[in-house]
C-alpha cells in the first residue's frame, strides 16, 4: 500500500511502510530520479504501470511496480491474511524489524543484528551481530523502543516459493484410473447398477489407501476446490487431501456411479478445545440407496470406515471402533465410543450443499495460524485394526482395541528420513520442500 498526494501543483508518492524506500516524498514524475538518506531512487514508467527503482552498486532494482488506480483499506483486508499466514510470506518465515537512520538502517532478523551504512551514489556497508535468545527482547527494547506483549518465536527460514499443479488438458478425469488408484482393479464390479454392497467397497477402499493430510500447505502448494485440480492430485499424483478433497473427489466417483449423492456439511467438535467448529467445518455426504438414507464420508481420519444407516439411535461396529447417531432436534450427532465414553466427532443438518460452499473455510484452513493443518504437518492413513500417522517429527502407529480402546508407539524422526518415511509408508512424494511443523 502506498499514497499519491497532490501538492503545490504537483502530485506526490508518499510511503512509510517499505523497509528500505524512500525517506520523503517523491515526485510523481516519469524518468525523476533523486537521492534520500537510504539510497538514490527513480521512477519508471511503462504504458500505465510505473515503477520505483533504487539504485545499487550493480545497477538499478525495481522494488515495486503500481497503477494510478485508486484503492481502499478494505481492498487489502485478504492481503494482510495472506502475508501473516502464509509460508511463501517474508512475515511469516522471518521474525523482523527495521529502522532507519540518518544515512543509515538497523535490521533486527532471525539471531542477527544487521547494521547498514548508506554511502553516496547507491553503495552501503553493512556489519552483522550474531544474537543469543536471551538478548533478543533486550535488544528490540533498547534498539528499536519494542516490548512485545508475547513470547517472541524466532524465525528465519526460507521462503516457500508457491506450486501451482495445472491437470493435463489432454487426460480426462476417468473413472477407472481413480478405481485402479484405491486398488479395484475390476471396474466392471462396481460400474453397473448402484448397490450398497459396492458402495461398501468403494467407500472402505477410499478410506484405507488415500491418507488424510496437510502436506500441500507445508510444501509450497495451493489446494484448490476444483475437482480436476483434486484427481490431479489424489489419483494421478496418489496424494491425499484434507475433507474438502477426498469427500469433494468422492462426491463426484458417486454422481459418475450413478448414486446421486447429496453434499452435506457438518461442524467438527475440536478435540483440544471441545468447542465445535464452522458448521461448514466439515464436508460428507448422504445417499438414498435400497429404501434407507446413508452417511458416506472419506474425509475424516478418526472417522467412519463404510457408509453409515443415517437414522437416529442406530449404533454399529466398524472394524475396531463404535459409532452411533443422536439426534437433537434437527441436528445430527455422530458419536465415537473410545473407552466406554461416547465422543462426538460432528453435528449436522441435512442442508444440501454445493462446493462452492465450502471455498472460504478451504482457504481458512490454508491459511489461518489458528487452523490445526497450518499448525501441524501431518499425514494419516487409516489400517485394519489401526492407523498410521506422520506429524511434524513423529511417526505414530497406533495399534486399535476391541471397544475404543488403543495401544500408540512413537518413532522420531530426523528432518533428512521424512521424505522416504512418506513415500514408503504413504506412498507420497511431494514436489516441493516440506516445512516439519507441530505448533
Amino acid at each position: 500500500m502506498i499514497l499519491v498526494v497532490n501538492l503545490e501543483g504537483r502530485r506526490w508518492l508518499c510511503d512509510v511502510g517499505f523497509g528500505e524506500s524512500i525517506v520523503e516524498p517523491f515526485p510523481l514524475e516519469a524518468e525523476w530520479e533523486e537521492e534520500h538518506d537510504s539510497g538514490v531512487y527513480r521512477l519508471h514508467v511503462e504504458e500505465d504501470e510505473w515503477y520505483m527503482e533504487r539504485k545499487e552498486e550493480n545497477g538499478w532494482r525495481s522494488l515495486y511496480k503500481f497503477t494510478l488506480e485508486e484503492k481502499t483499506f478494505e481492498d487489502f483486508l485478504e492481503m494482510c491474511e495472506y502475508h501473516q499466514t502464509s509460508p511463501s510470506s517474508i512475515f511469516v518465515q522471518k521474525s523482523l524489524c527495521s529502522l532507519q537512520l540518518p544515512r543509515a538502517r538497523l535490521t533486527y532478523i532471525g539471531r542477527q543484528l544487521i547494521s547498514t551504512e548508506y554511502t553516496k551514489g547507491g553503495g552501503s556497508v553493512k556489519t552483522t551481530r550474531k544474537l543469543t535468545d536471551e538478548e533478543i527482547p533486550g535488544l528490540l527494547r533498547h534498539k528499536f523502543g519494542i516490548v512485545l506483549s508475547g513470547k517472541l518465536i524466532i524465525k528465519d527460514e526460507d521462503i516457500v516459493i508457491p506450486k501451482t499443479h495445472q491437470p493435463d488438458s489432454s487426460s480426462k478425469l476417468d473413472l477407472n484410473t481413480y478405481l485402479q488408484r484405491i486398488g479395484i482393479a475390476d471396474y466392471t464390479a462396481v460400474s453397473q447398477t448402484p448397490s450398497l454392497s459396492k458402495l461398501r467397497i468403494i467407500h472402505r477402499q477410499h478410506v484405507l489407501t488415500v491418507p488424510f493430510e496437510s502436506l500441500s500447505i507445508h510444501s509450497g502448494e495451493k489446494i484448490l476446490l476444483d475437482v480436476d485440480w483434486i484427481y490431479e492430485k489424489i489419483v494421478l499424483r496418489k496424494r491425499g487431501g484434507f475433507c474438502f478433497e477426498n469427500n469433494g473427489l468422492f462426491f463426484w466417483v458417486l454422481q459418475q456411479l450413478g448414486y446421486q449423492p447429496q453434499m452435506l456439511s457438518s461442524s467438527v467438535k475440536n478435540k483440544f478445545t471441545g468447542l465445535y467448529e464452522s458448521p461448514l467445518s466439515h464436508m460428507m455426504m448422504m445417499v438414498e440407496l435400497e429404501g434407507r438414507r446413508w452417511l458416506c464420508d472419506v474425509g475424516y481420519c478418526e472417522g467412519i470406515m463404510e457408509p453409515f444407516p443415517l437414522e437416529a439411535g442406530w449404533e454399529e461396529e466398524q472394524d475396531c471402533f463404535v459409532y452411533r447417531l443422536q439426534v437433537d432436534e434437527d441436528e445430527w450427532h455422530l458419536e465415537k465410543e473410545e473407552e466406554e465414553v461416547w465422543r462426538s466427532l460432528y453435528k449436522f443438518t441435512l442442508k444440501e450443499r454445493t462446493l462452492e460452499d465450502f471455498r472460504e473455510l478451504c482457504e481458512h484452513y490454508q491459511t489461518s495460524p489458528s487452523s490445526f493443518f497450518v499448525q501441524k504437518s501431518f499425514c494419516c492413513l487409516p489400517l485394519p485394526h489401526g492407523q498410521l500417522t506422520y506429524m511434524g517429527h513423529r511417526l505414530i502407529s497406533t495399534e486399535y482395541t476391541k471397544r475404543g480402546g488403543s495401544v500408540k508407539t512413537t518413532q522420531e524422526l530426523t528432518e533428512e528420513e521424512i521424505p522416504a518415511l512418506l513415500r514408503d509408508k504413504f506412498g507420497i512424494v511431494l514436489s516441493g520442500k516440506l516445512t516439519p511443523k507441530n505448533d
